[in-house]
């Protein structure tokens, strides 16, 4: 039995695909890390926008993919500042741990073995 066909996780098999699937498209990637490396806890569009040198347009179909896929939410309307225009998003408990401890790590780890 594969780990993701246990009943009792949260997530089944197609989710953690979605995520996966999500976050391994090099334009998602890089919506879902500028999310992730930003210093506040959410992001509007035109800063994302601004951190990856792109135009609006061109990074929402990676963000609706994200959020699509499970990484990335758009964050509750009682977390965001008034004074904030359109929505901000934050990547959900699931999409960090992916990012951190599934991406990020293969990164360093492939570092690491370049190094030996």
């Amino acid at each position: 039995m594969l780990p993701t066909d246990d009943s009792d996780t949260l997530l089944s098999t197609d989710d953690v695909l979605a995520a996966v699937d999500a976050i391994g498209d090099r334009e998602q990637f890089a919506v879902a890390y500028a999310v992730y490396a930003h210093p506040d806890d959410g992001v509007t569009v035109p800063e994302i926008a601004a951190e990856l040198d792109r135009g609006e347009a061109a990074i929402e179909p990676a963000i609706d993919a994200l959020v699509d896929g499970g990484v990335l939410a758009e964050r509750m309307l009682c977390l965001v500042d008034p004074s904030v225009d359109g929505p901000e998003y934050e990547l959900t408990e699931f999409g960090r741990l992916l990012l951190e401890e599934g991406v990020l790590a293969a990164f360093d780890t492939a570092a690491t073995v370049e190094d030996l």
